[in-house]
């Protein structure tokens, strides 16, 4: 597979499906009454060590195995091995203590903009394990099927702990994910870096926001399916099932969007598209990657497409891999700007 195959399609594999809770001893949280005239919850404090059960991987970065991993103190340096992890960890405070991103594969968000820029880029595309190690982290976060034994892994989580680095594979990025499965994440991260206070007011900014989402769907909007393509070229389209992606499928459930492919094995074909002729097309725009606006023009002057509903209603949509494939709350952004096209402004 050449590197640009890659770059789109690593981490949209299937892997097995493992839920990630997290124990340890923490202090109990109590109740603080009456401050400001309101009652306030006091967040627990980690105590060290603290036991998570995350994962391990296996060495192409496709099977997943549950993993007990103790840490007996908080990571003071990390790398993160994808831009979206790599946000969500400034989201919550941690911006002086990131050492090294890679994998920069779509728009930044723009309200921690700044702190990413001071982030040290250890590749533009997907990171090999000696980059990794040369980054002196303690801990490496990120997207499980990044966790592989090839030119573009990290290396998996046994190799790195060979070399005394931590690992953190993100719940969200395993197979049968959900949403909620991000509140997961934020609250691990929290208590593993012990900034709780921030990720509990992060993870309410996220349920506010996927609220307001929520609320703006027009309340007799009936359900629409849609379809991933990676790009068109001539009479040539790339169709992305999404089957494996249930983090995101579950996301967009929330706006009444279902995957037409969320079943389906294998390639999808230009016939099948055909057959299940979905409302709406996704067109995915990354870094390196087709001009969207080519693609849609290819798409629009491809005659044995022509019937499909979402053409003919001018109803495709551009959508960004880092929203949708960092597997973390990016998608809310993608979302908000689907619901505003989709149903208009909210």
């Amino acid at each position: 597979m050449n590197t640009l195959k890659m770059a789109k399609y690593i981490g949209l594999v299937t892997v097995s499906s493992l839920l990630l809770g997290a124990c340890g001893q923490e202090n109990a949280a109590e109740e603080q009454a009456n401050v400001d005239g309101k009652a306030t919850e006091q967040v627990a404090e980690t105590t060290f060590p603290l036991t998570l059960d995350n994962y391990t991987v296996s060495s192409e970065g496709a099977v997943f195995s549950k993993k007990e991993i103790t840490y007996e103190s908080s990571p003071k340096s990390i790398v993160a091995n994808n831009q979206g992890t790599a946000e969500l960890l400034l989201q919550i405070g941690l911006a002086e203590d990131i050492v090294g991103v890679a994998a920069l594969y779509g728009e930044g968000d723009e309200t921690v903009a700044e702190d990413f820029a001071s982030i040290p880029v250890l590749a533009e595309g997907y990171v090999g394990k000696e980059l990794v190690v040369g980054a002196n982290p303690d801990i490496v976060v990120g997207r499980g099927q990044l966790f592989a034994s090839t030119e573009w892994g990290t290396g998996t989580v046994e190799e790195l702990n060979e070399v005394d680095i931590q690992t953190y594979v993100q719940a969200t990025s395993t197979a049968d994910a959900t949403f909620d499965d991000l509140y997961t994440d934020i609250a691990n991260l929290g208590k593993l870096f012990t900034v709780e206070e921030n990720a509990q007011q992060f993870s309410t900014d996220v349920k506010t926001r996927m609220d307001a989402i929520v609320a703006g769907i027009p309340a007799n909007q009936e359900a629409l399916e849609y379809a991933y393509l990676f790009g068109a070229e001539g009479t040539n389209v790339e169709i992305y099932s999404g089957a494996a992606d249930t983090y995101l499928n579950d996301a967009l459930s929330y706006m009444d969007l279902n995957n037409t492919f969320a079943d389906a094995t294998g390639e999808i074909s230009a016939e099948a598209l055909l057959e299940a002729d979905p409302d709406v097309l996704f067109l995915v725009n990354y870094t390196g990657g087709r001009d969207p606006k080519e693609s849609l023009a290819d798409l629009k002057a491809n005659d044995a497409l022509s019937s499909l509903t979402a053409i003919k209603e001018d109803r495709i949509y551009t959508i960004d891999y880092n929203q949708f494939w960092s597997y973390g709350y990016q998608i809310l952004t993608g979302m908000e700007q689907l619901s505003a096209e989709l149903y208009g402004e909210n």
